[in-house]
């Protein structure tokens, strides 16, 4: 095994970002495998986003992969980090084959559809910025260095340029999300975040968890 996905972003990580007892190493690196890989199963058995561990073992002759939630289980051993997660990804995708296989097998013992009749989709998603004197889009963040606050990278929300605001007591962030609300239709629900077998339930986390949502059929131009 030679290859991990081309999509796969590693974050180093250093002594402090783990309690001392955690099984993650003093260093090592970050990645996320998302809740919809594989993409070959269906999108109403897909999981959370998985944030993991690579790292050397303490003998510093191999490479371990574990998911820093949950059970912090080891997903795989070898003896390169390339190797090691690579082999993380196929186990992972193994076991949520089967988890799919067995969501189908339930669901046709319980009589249901095969896939649930409602589905939520986030179409857009924008962070925003609130200080007393603005409201901006946030850009990026640049972290807090010694006695220097973290400062917010903005772009304008009338158009203006790009500026800074600095982190304090004043400032805060919201997150706005637009979605769509589906109901047994031909729309490729590839990034569903949720589905649910009534209206009741759909209607009900699509008023917590959307800003602003229509349903497929109703879509604003």
């Amino acid at each position: 095994m030679n290859e991990y996905p081309p999509d796969v972003h590693l974050v180093v990580y250093r002594p402090g970002r783990f309690p001392a007892h955690e099984p993650f190493a003093e260093h090592g690196y970050l990645f996320t495998v998302p809740g919809s890989y594989p993409d070959d199963t269906p999108p109403h058995t897909n999981d959370n986003d998985w944030e993991m561990a690579v790292y050397q073992t303490g003998d510093r002759d191999d490479w371990e992969v574990r998911d820093t939630h949950g059970n912090r289980r080891v997903w795989a051993t070898a003896s390169s980090r390339r190797e090691a997660i690579g082999l993380a990804f196929l186990e992972i995708a193994r076991q949520r084959r089967t988890q799919a296989a067995e969501i189908d097998r339930k669901r046709q013992a319980a009589g249901l559809k095969p896939v649930p009749p409602y589905a939520l989709e986030i179409t857009s998603s924008v962070t925003l910025v609130t200080a007393p004197a603005a409201i901006a889009i946030l850009a990026r963040i640049e972290p807090a260095r010694d006695d220097t606050p973290a400062r917010y990278h903005v772009i304008d929300v009338d158009g203006g340029g790009p500026y800074v605001i600095p982190q304090d007591d004043g400032v805060s962030l919201r997150t706005v999300t637009v979605g769509v609300l589906h109901h047994d239709c031909d729309h490729d629900l590839t990034d569903v975040t949720s589905t649910h077998e009534t209206e009741a339930d759909a209607l009900v986390a699509a008023q917590c968890g959307l800003h602003a949502y229509w349903p497929c059929t109703q879509l604003p131009a």
